[in-house]
């Protein structure tokens, strides 16, 4: 008994309304003991003291999440902003450690620890050594062998068609198989035969021949049949009876040629001659004002394995691998000016002020563009003109002028959205995707080498394009 009241004492102390509360009534402040719970007495110094301390350790946490958020918005906003031209991005693979690697590592390990003898040392070195030159010798013999051989099996590949392909009786698409437009429109893109024979004269005389089962126009013909149809060089080096490397090095080195010689076309125009071509559509809307209508178009890549590339190119509005090119058309639907090629990410502006298509413009020039290239600042610097459909941000809905005025700028600006359809559909290569040998570059080479082939593929297929009938009429 004496017990028993001593506990229910206890539980008075403890206990704010003196009795334990129900089970089910959780929310009663004497659900749980609450009072005395602790022999020691606290001192309301030592509460405020404890109290600061956790206004300080909230105050860090809070600054910590802050500086987090900054440095993610910084981050997000480089990743947006920012961009990298393809010539200066790696899209080599990141080599891992390969086990010969590791038993080199190993081996450069042991060398390095001491022995307890000198003459054990010595003779484990040596042993080392011996064993190491052994072993580069045997890899460097090991791949002058393979690759003697991957020759000696190339040029009995490419014999080996020589030989089927006389014994067949085929040949190669020749000037005879182009007897008609249709054929030359189908497998170059060109509209007819007198301007396919005066691309390929203006380029022809400073190739040199690659191959003696082709003559020049041959192997200018599988250079444009790649561009057109973007067939694998494996089909072109069954149609046109070469082995797959031989088909390579052909297209290679006539790109080389065909980006010097054919990118003079794509060039900007003087003002009197933009005046005196500006179709009336456009002279209805703009007088003569405009000079140039500018978009982005992006072509998909293959996903590069090295993961910086891989995030320099990775497009948020595809959800995919591109890079990313800007061209700028004149009123009457000619090329005149397209960029190199830019990681997938970098956003319209960002291109656009740094690719040098703003160190083309005039004062009193127009520009036209999409509402996402917000660089009426750069333009401005230049002292011209940027046109762009208006905005209903902070707007109930558009104001009638505004109305018209987006509405002429809508009909002239869906141009340059045609111009990129007709790129692309008539030289099919830029609709992708592109494997990552396109897009990589030597840089310890020549300039040419340095320079990405889809650069060269970009610009030599807007000089095709500009040999073709401009698509709006002058009337």
């Amino acid at each position: 008994m004496a017990e028993a009241w001593k506990i229910a004492r206890e539980t008075d102390n403890i206990l704010a309304k003196g009795g334990p509360a129900a089970n089910w009534d959780r929310f009663n402040e004497d659900w749980v003991p609450t009072l005395h719970l602790t022999k020691k007495e606290y001192k309301k110094k030592d509460v405020e003291a404890a109290r600061e301390r956790s206004e300080r350790a909230k105050a860090r946490r809070k600054s910590a999440i802050e500086r987090q958020e900054e440095e993610a918005v910084k981050k997000r906003k480089f990743l947006n902003e920012s961009g990298e031209r393809i010539v200066g991005i790696d899209f080599t693979t990141l080599r891992s450690t390969s086990p010969s690697e590791s038993e080199e590592n190993r081996e450069a390990m042991m060398l390095d620890e001491p022995c307890s003898s000198g003459e054990q040392n010595e003779t484990n070195t040596a042993s080392l050594v011996s064993t190491a030159i052994t072993m580069d010798v045997e890899t460097q013999t090991e791949e002058q062998s393979g690759t003697t051989r991957m020759d000696a099996e190339t040029q009995t590949e490419e014999l080996d068609y020589l030989l089927n392909a006389r014994l067949s009786g085929y040949h190669a698409p020749d000037k005879e198989f182009f007897d008609t437009d249709e054929k030359i429109r189908f497998y170059t893109g060109l509209p007819s035969w007198e301007i396919l024979m005066v691309a390929f004269e203006h380029v022809a005389t400073y190739i040199t021949r690659r191959t003696q089962s082709l003559n020049r126009f041959q192997e200018f013909v599988m250079v444009l049949i790649k561009l057109r149809l973007n067939v694998p060089f494996q089909d072109l080096a069954y149609r046109f009876v070469l082995s797959i490397s031989t088909v390579s090095r052909i297209f290679s080195s006539w790109m080389v040629v065909m980006d010097a010689r054919l990118s003079p076309l794509v060039s900007w125009p003087d003002r009197e001659r933009l005046w005196r071509t500006m179709p009336m559509s456009f002279q209805y809307a703009f007088g003569k004002q405009v000079t140039v209508i500018i978009d982005c178009f992006e072509v998909f890549i293959e996903r590069p394995t090295n993961l910086l590339a891989r995030a320099q190119t990775f497009s948020n509005y595809k959800h995919h691998n591109t890079i990313k090119i800007l061209i700028g058309i004149t009123p009457q639907g000619t090329i005149c000016f397209v960029s190199e090629a830019w990681g997938g990410r970098t956003s319209d502006k960002y291109l656009t002020e740094n690719c040098g298509f703003l160190e083309n413009l005039l004062p009193g020039d127009m520009v036209m563009a999409d509402r996402g290239f917000t660089i009426c600042e750069s333009v401005g610097l230049k002292q011209a003109k940027l046109v762009i459909p208006a905005f209903t941000k902070g707007k109930s809905q558009l104001h009638p002028v505004d109305v018209e005025r987006t509405r002429g700028i809508a009909s002239v600006r869906i141009h340059v959205e045609r111009v990129i359809g007709l790129l692309r559909r008539k030289y099919t290569i830029l609709e992708g995707p592109l494997s990552t040998d396109f897009l990589s570059s030597n840089r310890s080479g020549t300039s040419n080498a340095k320079t990405p082939m889809i650069d060269q593929i970009i610009r030599v297929c807007s000089a095709l394009v500009n040999l073709c009938p401009p698509i709006i009429p002058f009337d």
